[in-house]
């Protein structure tokens, strides 16, 4: 399968200024070499050499190489370097005093349209070079230390401007101006000329998919993780082989293959290959341990599920069903889904206000192995003995109180109702008030309570009733809620849009820059099914690149995106 990188212009939040203090860096990297005033550079406008239609020097290519001009593996030793230029001319006689002028540009590859990485200026001297009219020619230039470290990075020569002389009279090595080089005599490329790379350095990770129903077998699939090297306008191709213990084996040409079923205990190799046209990089292989399945008993310590109440006029939900859970220690990331309602979604070890006839999936992941496991709790319903209607709350401004009112039709072993709130989500409520009932009662009963210590914080407060019967057994009522004032929005850090995604696009965006310092941002998705190992990356657009790649693979239905930054941990809930 074939893998090219994008090269569609995307916005990113922070290009503007991005731009701004890159375009500030490179005046200052020309004003710091030009304080030579000796060696100027002959790019920054005031100097028009560059006329007429005399261009007769065109660079073919611009590879990096040893000093003989051979290409090399720059990924090995620290220096120095060289970079060499292949070019043609149609000068029919040798030109003199040959200097090329550009900067070289570091770039993220999985941001190719975003801003560099780091510059570094270069104004090399070469001197006499013979004609190059029935071929291609090398000519062989030095170059600084550019912080090679050989992952997601590629390099440009960018703004190349070669001059020359047809006369060696003058000797311009250590000297000269714009004035010393002949208007024509020069060759000013505008553009980028991407710099190849003679190797192919690339990693990649397995992932493991969550153990659901069976734990002896789980799916392992690939990711790769960093890829370097060869030419970024180029296609890359990729080449997986796995080899496993009973001597049997399996190969794949798709980028992020699929191992179906191991068992777990089992351990196989997996081998990758990449090459990009003739260029063909070294295998990478690495031995998969497939883990043990999280038990039961490793993740659970205790439980509690509270069937759901219908009305037994109306057979309404009163969706006040409750799941509990009690994890066993550890360091352990869980969360719940329904397979009803795709828009559920919780964090919290207990879920209530949950209707009945449906299944809510919890899934847990272990943070220090990257396993997981699916754990499913199906929530009945039963009929409520007491029947509660026109549950209402309602905010008086006056004496800033909120009035919760309700019906009973009739009333079978009721002791009391409890009125619980909560003011910061369904899952933390607390005790408020107490209302006697009337016990039996088949005719209509009207109820109230007035909650006199609302917050001082307003915001939206959520209501709900807990009928407990003279045996101690209890049901709950639908939550409500109120509209309390002076309330207060807060935003996430982050969103995810579009949301729904319907499969084909997903980014993530920056809502709050003040909480975001350019830190190093790590990355996961987890998915009810799998998790996929963090992935660190060094910007927002490089983030949404990975989810781009990834968001095919990813199963219908909700999942979770979590961003982590500095100390910060963030995670966001989509819908597919």
């Amino acid at each position: 399968m074939k893998h090219k990188i994008d090269s569609t212009k995307i916005n990113h939040p922070m290009r503007f200024l991005k731009t701004v203090f890159f375009a500030l860096f490179l005046m200052l990297s020309y004003s710091s070499f030009a304080q030579d005033a000796n060696k100027p550079d002959l790019r920054d406008g005031s100097c028009t050499i560059c006329k007429g239609n005399a261009q007769n020097y065109s660079i073919l290519n611009v590879y990096f190489s040893d000093a003989l001009g051979n290409p090399n593996n720059i990924c090995e030793g620290d220096g120095p370097y060289f970079i060499s230029l292949l070019y043609t001319s149609n000068s029919k006689s040798d030109i003199h005093n040959f200097r090329i002028i550009a900067d070289i540009l570091k770039k993220d590859r999985n941001n190719p349209n975003g801003d560099p990485l780091d510059s570094f200026y270069i104004n090399e001297y070469v001197g006499s070079i013979n004609p190059c009219n029935t071929g291609s020619c090398i000519i062989t230039i030095p170059i600084p230390d550019i912080g090679i470290k050989c992952q997601n990075e590629f390099y440009e020569l960018s703004q190349p401007l070669v001059s020359w002389t047809t006369s060696a009279a003058k000797d311009l090595e250590d000297e000269y101006s714009c004035q010393s080089y002949p208007a024509a005599q020069c060759l000013n490329n505008k553009n980028s000329i991407p710099i190849e790379v003679g190797i192919l350095s690339y990693t990649f990770n397995p992932i493991y998919e969550c153990f659901e129903g069976d734990l002896e077998q789980t799916n392992v699939s690939f990711i790769i993780t960093s890829l370097f090297g060869g030419s970024p306008t180029q296609d890359y191709n990729a080449t997986w082989n796995f080899t496993f213990s009973d001597s049997s084996s399996l190969s794949s040409t798709n980028f992020n293959p699929t191992v179906w079923n191991r068992a777990v205990g089992s351990s196989f190799i997996a081998t990758l290959t990449i090459s990009q046209g003739v260029l063909v990089g070294a295998p990478v292989s690495i031995t998969v341990l497939v883990p043990d399945a999280l038990s039961t008993e490793d993740v659970i310590l205790s439980q509690r599920v509270v069937e759901s109440s219908m009305d037994a006029t109306t057979n309404e939900d009163l969706a006040s069903g409750l799941i509990e859970i009690e994890f066993v220690e550890g360091d352990y990331f869980y969360f719940w889904t329904s397979l009803e309602d795709p828009a559920f979604y919780s964090e919290e070890a207990t879920i209530d206000s949950l209707v009945g006839g449906a299944t809510y999936k919890l899934t847990t992941i272990d943070n220090d192995t990257g396993t997981c496991r699916v754990d499913l709790f199906l929530l009945n319903a039963k009929i409520l003995p007491v029947e509660i209607s026109g549950l209402n709350a309602q905010f008086i401004n006056q004496s800033r109180t909120a009035k919760i009112t309700w019906a009973t039709f009739k009333e079978w072993e009721n002791s009391h109702f409890e009125i619980e709130r909560s003011v910061d989500g369904v899952n933390n409520f607390t005790l408020v008030g107490e209302v006697h009932g009337m016990g039996w009662k088949d005719t209509v009963t009207e109820y109230s309570f007035v909650d006199k210590d609302l917050p001082l914080t307003g915001g939206n407060i959520l209501y709900r009733l807990k009928q407990v019967d003279f045996n101690g057994k209890h049901t709950y009522s639908k939550v409500i809620s109120v509209k309390v004032a002076n309330i207060q929005y807060t935003k996430g850090v982050w969103r995810a849009y579009p949301n729904p995604t319907n499969g084909e696009q997903l980014k993530i965006n920056l809502l709050e820059k003040s909480q975001y310092q350019q830190e190093l941002i790590t990355f996961r998705i987890i998915h009810p099914s799998f998790v996929i190992n963090p992935i660190t990356v060094e910007s927002e657009y490089a983030m949404n690149e990975y989810l781009a790649k990834l968001l095919p693979s990813i199963p219908s239905g909700v999942f979770v995106v979590e961003v982590a930054w500095g100390q910060k941990v963030e995670h966001i809930k989509v819908m597919k």
